[in-house]
């Protein structure tokens, strides 16, 4: 069973991967790492990392990006199997679930499955970072099921920080128990050996109030494969903004249409000016700009980083009339912003300065 999913054979994933080699690449990478669309396969997966998820956006594409639904397009044991290549590729977890219990019924008793049978949650909750998170404030015993995709055969355990009580299921089977109210010695922690499939765990856990939990977990391979199972959620994250201050901020990023060696000269004046250290040009110019440096981040992609603000028309020209130019360094000083470069074997320096609400001025030495 791959994954989860029965009967795929190796024609299956052949035919998964030509078509992901026609249709995918160009956004999410020729190695599913990431393009202008996510990563495929790391841990966050914002609409589901099930082969029901994954199909499903396959099927119907995504709302208000570039993925459009393929159900039309290809038929469904194409799509199918453009699903199973993909579950093919993944490594780690996937799939999880958390759900939050009512302290009072588990107080003084030891965590187990069955446990949890005997009472209701008061909330269910899928992750898809597939790492563990409470609300602040939360009050509650965790139950927590997965999955977890293993590539690399070999010897695995559950790296558990020693803080309230936390017990872990393999497969149905305790192979983790850790209680800090108890002797050290009566914990216990299994090794396990793995061979290359998808495993089902569940993590119990619970710990005194505080303003967040504090719980921290791993799952540990051969060859340094490191699993994390917990972290802080990603969702409503707001990209990080660049804007104007006081003084000249200068940064690399990339932009789209932009050389990745331009320079992003942003003034106090919120004008930005893009600058070539390669042939020493004005690329572009904006007014009333910002940098938007990861607008990425919740679909956790590699796509660039945008520049908000209007175009000013005719600022596109050459600055440094030469074919040897050496770029050195660059310099914030006040409003001004320096870069320095060897041209025809002498040192000079482009100064830009703002100038009124929207423009700027540009001055060589």
């Amino acid at each position: 069973m791959l994954f989860g999913v029965a009967n795929v054979t190796a024609a299956d994933l052949e035919r998964g991967k030509t078509l992901y080699s026609q249709i995918c690449f160009t956004c999410h990478g020729p190695t599913l790492d990431g393009g202008i669309g996510p990563s495929l396969k790391d841990q966050y997966w914002h609409h589901g990392s099930s082969p029901s998820a994954i199909l499903d956006v396959i099927d119907h594409g995504v709302e208000g990006s570039e993925m459009i639904g393929y159900k039309d397009v290809f038929s469904e044991v194409d799509r199918l199997a453009l699903r199973d290549f993909l579950l093919s590729q993944q490594e780690g977890v996937r799939e999880m679930i958390r759900s939050i219990y009512p302290p009072e019924f588990f107080k003084e008793k030891r965590l187990t499955p069955d446990l949890f049978k005997t009472g209701e949650s008061t909330s269910q909750t899928l992750l898809p970072e597939n790492w563990i998170y409470m609300p602040r404030n939360a009050v509650g015993v965790i139950r927590v099921t997965a999955k977890v995709h293993i590539q690399k055969p070999g010897s695995y355990h559950f790296a558990i920080r020693r803080l309230g009580r936390t017990a872990v299921y393999f497969e149905g089977e305790e192979v983790h128990y850790s209680d800090d109210s108890k002797p050290k010695g009566d914990d216990f922690n299994k090794a396990l050996d793995l061979k290359p499939g998808s495993y089902t765990f569940e993590i119990l856990h619970t710990e005194k109030k505080s303003h967040a939990y504090r719980f921290h977990g791993t799952l540990t391979g051969p060859a340094g494969t490191r699993f994390p199972l917990s972290g802080r959620s990603l969702q409503g994250n707001i990209p990080k903004i660049i804007v104007a201050g006081p003084e000249v901020k200068i940064v690399r990023k990339w932009i789209k249409d932009l050389p990745p060696r331009a320079l992003l000269c942003l003034l106090p004046n919120k004008v930005i000016v893009a600058y070539n250290t390669v042939d020493g040009s004005i690329l572009k110019a904006w007014h009333s700009a910002e940098i938007n440096q990861t607008p990425s981040l919740p679909d956790r992609s590699q796509k660039q980083s945008e520049i908000n603000g209007t175009e000013i028309s005719e600022s596109t020209r050459p600055i440094l009339k030469s074919s040897n130019i050496e770029f050195i360094a660059y310099e914030s000083k006040g409003d001004k912003a320096l870069i320095h470069s060897v041209v025809d074997g002498k040192p000079t320096t482009v100064t830009l300065v703002p100038q009124s609400d929207n423009s700027f001025t540009i001055s060589i030495q």
